[in-house]
């Protein structure tokens, strides 16, 4: 039985082969494509798999780290900032008495030296007064002249009513003698009148004698008290005439005194250079009317620099200033002569910080010969130290965690029997590379403990690496 073919299967045929040649390179494409997976598959059999990082920590890949051991090494420390440039000294020059200037000598920019006059002011009652104390000198020594004279005279009377003391005590011996004489005599008499030896006219003559005697006596004595007053009031006067040289003396070394505070108000109409410097303002005029320094609106009428050295100011950081100590080196360079580079150490610094801008001053002091070196120059300092050897990390093995409120925390990691323990440490100082180490604190609470060179540290990538954390030795340590 013949099967009757339609034309719409002979349509469909025809729609299939043509189908079929046009999928043909697609499959010939995928053929090829799974040849050569084949034969990857099957060279790469031959080669040993490259094996995973195994798992440690809940399934975290285990760090390969690099070690390092603390190492003794210098601390180099350096600090650049800003500076000044100042004149070692700067005196301003105020008048101490008022009056007007007579002249001035030097202008701004004028060099000058010690003790030179820079200007004159005038003050006429000052002169006079001067004339005054003069006038009172020589009065004083006039009379203290005349006060010495005086006492030459009383040291003369003196003299007499002790030369007349001397007589009348003779005078009175004398008279003692005549008295004791004449007394013996006339008992004498008197008992020889009663007897009838001698008649009666002569015992009356004799006691007459006798009475004469005793009169005698009695005035002599009288002279001896009249010349001892004598020369009591010639004393006394002595003494006073002294006390009036004393005073005279006094007078004269009293107006001498005041003479010299009178020179003295005149020596400050002159205006002097206080050392060898240079002149950098002027406020000054012929003429001017000056006050003195109790003047409360005043400005000074000169000021003068010293040159010859300089002084070169920084303002060091807080950090940075518990290591700046005097005698430290430092370099200088100046904006204005970009081609010069000045050294020396460090003369002094200020100790405590400035409250406001936390800064400590420092100060190098440079010889300036020529004058190259200006007031107020712009300068640019680095100080330099070198500590002494230490132990020391480098500075990527160690965290500082922390703030001034809450107290800061260092640490590092030491690797021990394959694990990154965590370690405090109390720190020092440090320059750009490492870090002085100065104790180490093994457990919680635990004692600290130096630094024994032996420990083996995490050297770098810390933020990664956990406390107790297994981690890989990397042979590129130090």
């Amino acid at each position: 039985m013949h099967s009757k073919i339609s034309n719409r299967d002979i349509s469909c045929s025809r729609d299939a082969q043509r189908s079929a040649r046009a999928h043909a390179p697609l499959r010939v494409a995928a053929t090829r494509g799974i040849s050569l997976l084949s034969l990857l598959i099957i060279f790469g059999c031959g080669r040993s798999p490259t094996p995973a990082p195994q798992a440690a920590d809940g399934g975290h890949a285990v760090p390969s780290v690099q070690i390092v051991k603390p190492k003794r090494a210098i601390i180099h420390r350096e600090v650049s900032q800003p500076g000044a440039i100042e004149a070692f000294e700067e005196t301003p020059i105020f008048a101490k008495i008022a009056g007007y200037v007579r002249k001035w000598n030097v202008d701004i920019g004028d060099p000058v030296r010690k003790d030179q006059i820079l200007a004159e002011l005038s003050v006429p009652e000052l002169e006079v007064e001067l004339e005054q104390k003069n006038s009172l000198i020589q009065l004083a020594g006039e009379q203290v002249e005349q006060a010495w004279k005086a006492a030459a005279a009383a040291e003369a009377a003196l003299k007499s009513a002790e030369a007349q003391i001397k007589e009348a005590d003779a005078g009175q011996e004398r008279a003692v003698a005549d008295h004791k004489r004449t007394k013996s005599q006339s008992d004498r008499l008197a008992r020889a009148g009663q007897s009838g030896v001698i008649d009666k006219e002569s015992v009356e003559e004799n006691r007459l004698g006798f009475e004469a005697a005793r009169a005698s006596l009695s005035q002599a004595e009288a002279r001896v008290l009249t010349a001892r007053a004598l020369r009591d009031e010639s004393k006394a006067k002595w003494d006073k005439i002294l006390a009036d040289v004393r005073v005279a003396k006094a007078n004269g070394e009293v107006a001498r005194k005041n003479h010299e505070y009178v020179k003295a108000q005149l020596q400050y109409t002159r205006l002097l250079a206080p050392y060898d410097g240079v002149v950098s303002t002027r406020n000054i005029n012929t003429g001017d009317f000056i006050q003195s320094m109790a003047s409360k609106e005043r400005k000074p009428l000169y000021i003068v620099q010293r040159i010859d050295r300089m002084r070169i100011f920084v303002q060091v950081p807080e950090t940075d200033a518990h290591w700046v100590q005097t005698g430290i080196a430092a370099r200088i360079r100046v904006q204005a002569l970009p081609n010069r580079t000045f050294t020396g150490p460090v003369t002094r610094i200020s100790w405590s910080l400035d409250p406001t801008a936390r800064t400590l001053r420092a100060e190098i002091d440079l010889p300036n010969p020529g004058g190259r070196l200006r007031p107020g120059m712009y300068a640019y300092a680095t100080l330099t130290a070198d500590l002494p050897a230490a132990w020391t990390l480098p500075r990527s093995a160690v965290v500082t965690e922390g703030d001034v409120t809450r107290g800061y925390q260092t640490y590092c990691y030491q690797v021990e029997d394959g694990k990154a323990r965590r370690l405090l440490i109390e720190r020092g100082t440090g320059d750009s590379e490492r870090i002085e180490v100065l104790k180490k604190q093994t457990r919680a609470n635990g004692p600290w403990e130096p630094f024994t060179g032996t420990e083996e540290i995490v050297k770098a990538n810390v933020s990664q690496v956990r406390d107790g954390q297994v981690v890989r030795r990397d042979e590129g340590g130090e």
